[in-house]
C-alpha cells in the first residue's frame, strides 16, 4: 500500500518549491527531484535585480532562488539535487518513482515543475563560419546579461525579438560602442522596452534590424565580420561579440522516457511541446500534474510559477479526498 502523502515533486525552481511548500502544509510529504547541481531553477542564472516579486526589492534571481530553497527546507521540504527521474509506473494513488540513483519510491501523485532551457548553441548550429569561433566571443541567454560594464565602448550583435533581446539591448546602448539588434521577424517585447530602444536608436547608440537572419561570420583582427540577411538584402556588419537572446525551450523531452506509454498518451503538449493543463494543473493524466514555465509560455515568471505551485498543492489535496 503507497503512502498517501508521498508527492513527488520534479523540479525545484520557484513552482516545484512552492508547491512542495503548500503540500507540506497541507499534510503531505512531497519529494524534490531536481536533476541540475543546486536548487532554485533559471533564477540562479538571473544575474540582474529583479524587482519583480513583490516583497522582495533590489534581489537579484539568485538570491530570490536561496531564499525559495531555504525556506521550504525550513520547513521540512526533502530536496535533492543532482538527481533525475527515470522511470514511472503505476497509476494514480500508486505510483513508484525510480530514480538515475538507483532509488526508488511510492508517491500518490507526480507534479512536473521542470520548467525551460534557453536556447543556446543549436541556434547558430547552420551558420557558416560557426565553428571558428571562440567561445569568449559569444554569449547565450542569461549569460549575456553578465558584467555588462567590461562591454564598454564594443560593437555588439544581439540575435533575437523578445524582452531579453530587448533589454539587453536597452543596457547596453548607452556602453557600447554601438548595439545592432538583429530581429528575425518582428518585436515580440513589451512596449516598455521597444520604445527605450527607439530612443537609443534615434541618438545612433542602436540598429534594429528586422527580417535579419544571420548568414556567416569570419574572424579578423578588427573584429567579427557577420554577414546578415536583412529583409531580401545582404549586409555586413562588423562587431566584437554576439548575443543569443532567441528564448527558451520547455524540459519536457525526459517524458517520453520516463512516463509509460497509456499516461503519455493522456498527456498534452502543445505545438512547441509545452505540456498543456486544465485551470487547475492537470495534465489529463490522472495524478500526474504541471505547473510552472513548462506549461506556461504565455507568462512564464516567478510570481505565476509561484502562484500555479501553490494551486496545484490545492488541487492535490482536493483530489485526495475522492475515493
Amino acid at each position: 500500500m503507497p503512502d498517501r502523502k508521498c508527492i513527488a515533486v520534479l523540479g525545484a525552481g520557484p513552482a516545484g518549491l512552492s508547491a512542495a511548500l503548500w503540500l507540506r502544509n497541507l499534510g503531505f510529504e512531497p519529494r524534490v527531484i531536481e536533476a541540475a547541481a543546486r536548487a532554485g531553477g533559471l533564477q540562479n542564472l538571473n544575474f540582474l535585480v529583479n524587482d519583480w516579486v513583490l516583497g522582495q526589492p533590489g534581489q537579484s534571481g539568485p538570491v530570490l532562488a536561496a531564499r525559495f530553497v531555504d525556506h521550504a527546507v525550513a520547513a521540512g521540504v526533502s530536496v535533492l539535487t543532482g538527481i533525475r527521474p527515470i522511470g514511472l509506473t503505476g497509476r494514480s494513488g500508486d505510483f513508484s518513482l525510480r530514480l538515475d540513483d538507483g532509488n526508488e519510491f511510492a508517491c500518490t501523485a507526480v507534479v512536473v515543475a521542470t520548467g525551460t532551457r534557453y536556447r543556446a548553441e543549436e541556434v547558430l548550429a547552420g551558420v557558416e563560419g560557426i565553428a571558428g569561433m571562440a567561445a569568449d566571443r559569444i554569449a547565450y541567454g542569461p549569460y549575456a546579461f553578465v558584467d555588462l560594464e567590461a562591454l564598454a565602448g564594443k560593437r555588439i550583435l544581439i540575435i533575437g525579438g523578445g524582452d531579453n533581446a530587448f533589454e539587453n539591448a536597452r543596457l547596453l546602448a548607452p556602453r557600447a560602442a554601438m548595439v545592432h539588434l538583429a530581429v528575425r521577424s518582428h518585436s515580440r517585447a513589451q512596449q516598455g522596452l521597444t520604445s527605450a530602444l527607439a530612443a537609443e536608436t534615434a541618438v545612433g547608440r542602436c540598429r534594429l534590424l528586422e527580417s535579419a537572419r544571420l548568414l556567416a561570420l569570419r574572424v579578423s583582427p578588427a573584429g567579427i565580420y557577420a554577414t546578415l540577411a536583412v529583409a531580401g538584402d545582404t549586409e555586413r556588419i562588423t562587431v566584437d561579440r554576439i548575443h543569443v537572446l532567441v528564448g527558451y525551450e520547455p524540459n519536457t523531452a525526459f517524458i517520453g522516457e520516463t512516463i509509460p506509454g497509456e499516461l503519455r498518451a493522456a498527456m498534452r503538449f502543445d505545438d512547441h511541446g509545452y505540456l498543456v493543463v486544465d485551470a487547475a494543473g492537470r495534465t489529463g493524466a490522472a495524478g500526474i500534474y504541471a505547473i510552472g514555465d513548462v506549461c506556461n509560455p504565455a507568462f512564464p515568471c516567478v510570481v505565476s510559477a509561484i502562484a500555479q505551485g501553490a494551486q496545484v498543492a490545492k488541487t492535490i489535496e482536493l483530489d485526495a479526498r475522492i475515493p
